[in-house]
This record gives structure tokens, sequence and C-alpha cells, in this order.
């Protein structure tokens, strides 16, 4: 039905005018009534003013501790202020190390470092190769993904559809990492406190192996690889753990051998073999891996092998594969199995 518009005008008028009526009846009856229900509903109006001011700049919090992060590849990741749901592809050691949470990752290292128990309530996103499995991924609704640098550009822009990407450097040492993964996740301090903890008990085994440093201060670290080659360790393997906590020194052309370099390993011949071994060698036998082993067997039933002075010393030491790896849990386990493994041939 059509109204005019002066029509509808007069009965707005008139609501308008009986609705004012009412307040001002209202009004008259509350004051002559009871002055001390005015007073109490303007404080009752005042503090609902005071909540709803209060709970305004809660929010305001919120949208400012969303960051934005530069990953390793340049990437800025818009990342979640208190992430919960985190898949971490190949850092499920300093995941478990820092207490963060952590839903996926992926088992073909991580069940090396933590067994079964520890990773019971986490999915494995292992795909084909290195990758990460994007539908397994997606199924567990992550609201942050944590991923190295060895992987496909394609995959992180992929992965970054399910959820933000961040990019990590797998070759960095394991502080910077922890560092990393600690700013990422938002909370900094969880790497210090891990990092004191460790620099502790490392101080606590030095003391311990003074005597055996102080009888030979050198040591150095090999491996028959998976393709039957023998290489030389780093400073990021046994390194850390040898140098950095128990003390040795590396011989003097195993540090000439990494002199600006960030390689995890080098190959080397057999021959060389006498000239960078320290007063203490650590062999680490590949026992998963049929050439590694009978490699390594070839090599100590050797004549060079049989020949170095450590060998003949007593201070050669032929050890586990998880020796070599490369993660924070390992390097804490590190500091007790080479301190008793040092003091038990003294």
């Amino acid at each position: 039905m059509f109204v005019s518009f002066a029509s509808a005008s007069k009965r707005l008028f008139t609501v308008s005018a009986v609705a004012l009526l009412m307040l001002l009846l209202a009004a008259c009856g509350s004051n002559a009534g009871n002055k001390v229900d005015g007073a109490s509903s303007a404080q009752s109006t005042r503090a609902a003013s005071t909540e709803a001011a209060a709970a305004q700049p809660a929010a305001t919090e919120e949208q400012a501790a969303v960051r934005i992060y530069k990953d390793v590849m340049g990437r800025e990741v818009e990342l979640p202020s208190n992430p919960q749901r985190i898949v971490a592809h190949y850092y499920a050691s300093e995941m478990v190390a820092l207490g963060f949470p952590m839903v996926g990752t992926n088992f073909l290292n991580a069940k090396a470092v933590l067994g079964e128990e520890k990773l019971q309530g986490i999915a494995d996103v292992s795909g084909e190769g290195v990758s990460t499995n994007l539908e397994k991924v997606l199924a567990l609704e992550p609201d942050l993904i944590i991923v190295p640098n060895f992987l496909d550009a394609v995959e992180f822009e992929e992965l970054s559809k399910i959820a933000p990407t961040v990019v990590m450097d797998y070759s960095g040492d394991i502080f910077s990492r922890l560092r990393t993964l600690s700013e990422i996740v938002g909370k900094p301090e969880q790497a210090e406190d891990w990092i004191k903890k460790y620099e502790a008990k490392s101080e606590e085994k030095r003391e311990l192996l003074k005597p055996v440093v102080a009888a030979g201060g050198t040591a150095s670290a090999f491996v028959v690889h998976i393709d039957g080659k023998l290489y030389i360790y780093g400073q990021q393997r046994l390194g850390p753990t040898m140098y950095d906590a128990l003390g040795f020194k590396a011989p003097e052309k195993v540090a000439e051998l990494f002199k600006d370099s960030k390689d995890l390993w080098k190959e080397i011949s057999l021959e060389a073999l006498p000239d960078l071994a320290g007063d203490h060698i650590f062999l680490i036998l590949q026992d998963d891996n049929e050439d590694a082993v009978k490699g390594t067997e070839e090599i100590m039933n050797g004549p060079v092998w049989k020949n170095i002075p450590a060998v003949k010393n007593g201070h050669a030491y032929v050890v586990g594969k998880r020796w070599s790896f490369n993660d924070p849990l390992t390097l804490d386990w590190l500091l007790d199995e080479m301190t008793y493994e040092l003091l038990a041939k003294q």
C-alpha cells in the first residue's frame, strides 16, 4: 500500500511525542520515589562503560601481537600470536627440547632421536623423499608450519596455502636453530633457558675430563658413509661436544681443512687419515647400512688404522650412528655418552 511522505512524517511525530511523554513521567516518578536508585543506576552505567573500555584494548593487543617475520628465503610471513598446532618438518628434536606444541613432523629422522614414546600423538607428515605430504599436513589443520630450506620453493608456496609457513636454514648451528624457532613461536626465553642448562652441564663434564684433555688435547671424528667413502666431520657434527663443551682442540690440519668452511664434513682418502687423527678419535659406525659397515671394517682391519697413535694408545672409539646426528637432544645426550667413553678407557 502506498503511504505518502507527509503521512509517514505525521505518524513518526506522534510516536516520538508519546515516547518522550512516557520518558518524562518515568523520570519524574524515579526522582520522586528514590534518588539513591538513580545514583546506583548511574554508577552501573559508568561501570559498564569502564568494562567496555577495558575490553577494547585487549582486542587491540591481540591485533598488535600478530608479527611479520622475514624467513631465510626473504619471504615475509604473518605469524600467529600464540600457535598451538605446529607442523615442524625436520625440527622435531628442537620442538621437544623447547616444549612447543607440535602436531606433525617427519618420522624419517625423528624416530631415531625421539623414539616411539615421545612421538605419541604426533602425526607423520613425511612425503616422497624429503618433502612433506600436503594432504597429511592439511588434515592436521595447523596454525603454523616450519620447514627446512632444502625443500623445493614450490612446496613452500603450497604449504603457505594451508597455514603461515616459515622456512629455516637447516645448516645453521644448533643454538641458532633453537633461537630462531623460539623467535618464530614468540617465546625467545625458551631457547635461552635450554642453552643456559646445556652450558651448565657442559661445564660440569669439562671439569670431569680435565685430566683427560690435559694428557691429550686434540680430537677428531670420522665416518664411513653409505657410499662406502671415508669422511671427516667439521665443527657441526661432534665438534660442539669435542671442542666447545669438553675442551679438546682440533688437530692443526683439521682446522686448516675447515678454515672458512661451513661444510658439515669432507671426504678424505685413507692415506690422509693419520695426519687428521687427533690424540682421541671417534669413528662412527653406520650399522644399518651394509656398504658403510663393510667400509668401516676394512679400515679398522687395515694397517693405516692400526698404526695411528690414538689407536695404539687405546684412544680410538667406535661409536653408534646417533653420534652423527645434529640436533639439540642428541647434543645434550652426547655430553653424557662422550664423557663416559673417554673416562672408560683411562
